[in-house]
């Protein structure tokens, strides 16, 4: 149990305005538990002021691994010292859409969060979370091993939800730190060949590194020309885009093959509209999906897999900041270039 009566925070007012400054420590109540925050990773989401701008002023950081300070009343599965991993929305599992296994669709998952955020020296877990996604680390699991839990079972959701069948040909649209965890994701796969799009060539070189089988630059390469020569001449049999923009998804319709899939993985800001050649879509077969966030079988499934070895959260992470950096981290990360995940460090980088 913590001593202390206050704690600093990095509070969010938009993306070059972000303050250190001091909050009461929560206090817990029964079932819920005080997490000392050790690390959380920045997420893109976080970095995208039409979404966050009537949320704020907010503490940000929903990829946090800590300590447990302080158990409520009745918590049994846990005790004080844990080392653990926290999920911030879990569902009601109760409602039409958990039962037809759609939990992030849940209306109740958005609501649950954890107080105030992970860019605080402490945050409160309650008990809902507690007792539904919060995940033990496990041995030779590092509190940043951990970081990775969250934003990586938001990729495996949307693997899941478009696999490959073996030997097809994938492409991944966007290099970025979501663009690596469905790279290595699908390296687990019988995926064939796997193409890595991106204008930045320092990521594509990292892409190659983690298993791509094939890197394009758009900026110096035609991308349908280039994966046609790669492909016999065919598209990619499944399509995943990372990035949110109308361009992205245009190219990657024009990349996917009559009859494969394509995967949205990030949204595009409020109010743009897709234009498709209607027709084209119908005759072409192709099926769109799209995924959003994780629920509590993604994330135990990742932590499963950096248990065993079989992701490398370590190649994924690039910069590291104390809680006075989360300003110079959202800055890195928009220039979408020589960077992949930044994480944050409350306590201090060398604490």
């Amino acid at each position: 149990m913590t001593s202390k009566k206050n704690m600093r925070v990095a509070m969010y007012y938009k993306n070059d305005d972000v303050r250190i400054e001091e909050q009461p420590i929560p206090a817990i109540g029964p079932g819920e538990i005080l997490v000392k925050t050790e690390v959380c990773g920045l997420c893109g989401g976080e970095t995208m002021e039409w979404y966050l701008k009537s949320r704020a002023p907010k503490v940000l950081g929903h990829e946090p691994t800590g300590v447990i300070a302080e158990v409520g009343k009745g918590v049994k599965e846990f005790k004080e010292g844990d080392r653990v991993f926290v999920h911030h929305h879990v569902p009601c599992m109760s409602c039409h859409y958990c039962h037809r296994g759609r939990f992030t669709l849940c209306e109740h998952f958005s609501k649950t969060k954890i107080e105030p955020g992970g860019f605080a020296e402490f945050f409160r877990v309650p008990a809902e979370i507690v007792k539904s996604d919060t995940l033990l680390l496990s041995k030779g699991v590092t509190f940043e091993d951990g970081t990775i839990i969250e934003p990586m079972a938001c990729t495996l959701k949307g693997v899941r939800q478009t696999p490959p069948h073996p030997g097809d040909t994938i492409a991944i649209i966007g290099a970025g730190f979501m663009g690596m965890c469905y790279l290595q994701l699908l390296t687990l796969t019988t995926a064939g060949k796997i193409i890595v799009l991106d204008f930045s060539d320092w990521r594509l070189e990292r892409a190659r590194e983690m298993g791509a089988t094939h890197t394009l630059n758009p900026k110096k390469q035609d991308p349908l020309e280039q994966l046609h020569e790669i492909n016999n001449g065919r598209g990619a049999d499944a399509v995943f885009i990372t990035a949110g923009s109308i361009a992205a998804w245009d190219l990657g319709l024009q990349l996917c093959e009559r009859g494969g899939q394509l995967h949205l993985g990030a949204p595009p800001p409020p109010g743009e509209v897709w234009p498709v050649d209607s027709n084209a879509l119908y005759f072409s077969e192709v099926q769109i999906n799209s995924s959003f966030s994780a629920h509590h079988v993604d994330t135990q499934s990742v932590l499963d897999l950096l248990a065993a070895k079989r992701v490398n959260a370590e190649a994924l992470i690039t910069h590291r900041f104390g809680l006075d950096g989360v300003e110079e981290a959202i800055s890195l990360l928009l220039k979408a270039d020589v960077s992949l995940k930044s994480l944050i460090y409350p306590w201090g980088i060398n604490n």
